[in-house]
């Protein structure tokens, strides 16, 4: 989707050209927008407020692109984000871990030397620390 400059400028600027999922440091040109709640979803989310987050409470069926639905995203997040809602997003970052240690030799093997430490918290994004 295609946002006019001073919008993506807007949503830049929310967090100093930082992602709001992971924090780091992104180029204006790199950064994409991601929807907190996500197109394909919004209306039946907003309709029936599932899993719209108490920030959000406020948007209506036609607040899709309203900039408090909108984030400054890094490629990486916001295509592992793609169409998933806030918990679903950090569900599947979470199991992360599991995943590696039961499909990835090469993870378990650097893991057995001591190359990794896994150290298992909960994902609390960007944008939620800085609040």
């Amino acid at each position: 989707m295609n946002f006019k400059k001073e919008l993506r400028i807007r949503i830049y600027n929310k967090f100093n050209g930082h992602c709001a999922y992971c924090g780091e440091k992104i180029q204006l040109k790199q950064m994409q927008i991601d929807h907190i709640i996500p197109q394909r979803n919004f209306e039946k989310c907003i309709k029936n407020n599932f899993r719209v987050p108490k920030f959000l409470s406020h948007l209506t069926l036609q607040d899709l692109n309203h900039k408090d639905n909108l984030l400054p995203s890094c490629m990486v997040c916001n295509n592992w984000k793609s169409s998933h809602d806030l918990e679903l997003f950090r569900s599947e970052l979470s199991e992360q871990i599991d995943r590696l240690n039961k499909r990835s030799s090469n993870y378990r093997i650097a893991k057995k030397y001591h190359q990794i430490i896994e150290c298992i918290k909960p994902i609390v994004f960007y944008f939620e620390k800085t609040r």
